[in-house]
């Protein structure tokens, strides 16, 4: 299998890996590659069985100059599983929101969080460990600066999963705050969400930005419409003068 970056925006590229949920059945989720003047920056790492497509895929299109850090909307297995070949290759610094990184460097595991949501309860316990054992460079809060991009708390999902705002490329890549299945928006998947209520105040934070791509972790890119699927979600229109709330 050989997997590769597609260009989707100025300075950000996308690669679509497979999750292998039962047999034959897969179900995609993107890692993204951005590039700004001092180098490359991965966001996420996908799950273990495609660690080494992703390096291959890396090596490609950096030139064998890999990620000077590794960015992580949140740890869930999909996004960080291929974390161990990606060190292994290039020990790049990871970089996480504060309630993340405890998921990253073992200290403990999403089946322990807190939640109300029964299925969460249920669902968790068919849930892969992380625990990962890594260590964390550096943690994020909201409206900090990072690879040229403004990070967006956005959890729900997970306690502590951030998007990135590009200015730039007016795109936002917000992670699993929002899922594009089938062409059509839907929140997290309610039994991988620990709290699904702020899941969806997420989304409606998503709404609040000014971006014109929307780059969700699973499901395909939306192009130069990305804010507008996120109202016609909602069900609210467009304001004349969208609210920039980098802060939040």
């Amino acid at each position: 299998m050989h997997l590769d970056f597609q260009q989707v925006t100025d300075h950000i590229y996308r690669i679509e890996l497979p999750i292998h949920i039962l047999g034959p059945v897969t179900v995609p989720v993107s890692a993204f590659l951005v590039e700004d003047s001092d180098g490359w920056t991965l966001i996420d790492a996908g799950p273990t069985e495609t660690a080494q497509d992703l390096v291959v895929a890396i090596n490609e299109l950096t030139e064998g100059e890999g990620p000077r850090q590794v960015l992580l909307t949140h740890a869930h297995y999909d996004h960080s599983g291929g974390l161990g070949d990606v060190l292994l290759e290039w020990n790049p610094p990871l970089i996480c929101h504060r309630e993340e990184a405890r998921f990253i460097t073992g200290q403990s595991d999403y089946r322990y969080v807190p939640s109300r949501n029964l299925l969460f309860l249920l669902a968790r316990y068919i849930i892969p460990q992380t625990g990962w054992g890594y260590p964390v460079a550096r943690t994020l809060e909201r409206g900090e600066a990072v690879a040229g991009m403004v990070v967006i708390q956005l959890p729900g999902h997970s306690p502590g999963q951030v998007g990135f705002l590009h200015p730039r490329d007016q795109a936002m890549l917000c992670g699993d705050a929002v899922m594009n299945i089938g062409g059509r928006l839907s929140p997290p998947y309610r039994a991988l969400s620990s709290d699904p209520v702020l899941a969806q105040q997420s989304i409606r934070r998503l709404a609040e930005l000014d971006f014109l791509h929307l780059l969700p972790s699973h499901g395909d890119p939306i192009l130069e419409r990305g804010r507008l699927a996120v109202l016609d979600y909602l069900g609210l229109s467009l304001s004349p003068d969208p609210l920039d709330h980098w802060q939040e």
